[in-house]
């Protein structure tokens, strides 16, 4: 079992917002499952976090409020997968051919393994597990959107490759697995 590997994301543009923050995520691969475990530290009293929800399911547009990210790609390969996963406990997932062109047809082995959330004052834990196809040299690039009390919103990657915060250009997966 490889071991596990931890990640600083990053704001794209640092501002009052985000400076007491601190986002980062563990991560594991076992087998074909990757596990994500996403942390935020701070004044989480100033984000709003999305309440479990009775019947969690899949739910598009969850990157509208705080969400949890994970996009993989192969080197060299347009297509690439994306997940996102709202502290609510809703998720959404998605294949797309190319740079932000939905795949016509949809794997159904898409929804999380696990789920599991964990919140303190000031510490914020997001654990995950999603099928992970085995390939040479396969790429994560995990993000995170913050909603702030005030209306804003802060994106966070390992890297921000773009002008503005995209999280599909292949350059945002950064970590190799």
């Amino acid at each position: 079992m490889p071991l596990p590997q931890t990640i600083q994301l990053m704001p794209f543009q640092a501002s009052p917002a985000t400076q007491p923050f601190s986002c980062s995520l563990r991560l594991q691969l076992q087998g074909e499952i990757l596990v994500l475990n996403y942390t935020i530290s701070g004044p989480l009293h100033d984000l709003i976090i999305p309440v479990a929800t009775a019947s969690p399911g899949c739910t598009p547009e969850l990157w509208l409020g705080t969400c949890f990210e994970c996009f993989l790609r192969q080197e060299k390969i347009k297509a690439y997968r994306e997940w996102n996963f709202s502290p609510s406990g809703n998720w959404w997932a998605c294949l797309f051919d190319g740079y932000r062109s939905p795949a016509r047809q949809q794997p159904q082995n898409f929804q999380p393994q696990q789920f599991d959330i964990k919140r303190t004052e000031n510490l914020f834990t997001l654990i995950t597990a999603i099928a992970c196809p085995q390939a040479p040299r396969l790429r994560i690039g995990p993000a995170l959107i913050l909603e702030h009390t005030g209306g804003s919103r802060s994106h966070w990657a390992m890297q921000h490759p773009g002008a503005k915060p995209d999280f599909h250009l292949p350059g945002t997966c950064a970590c190799i697995l």
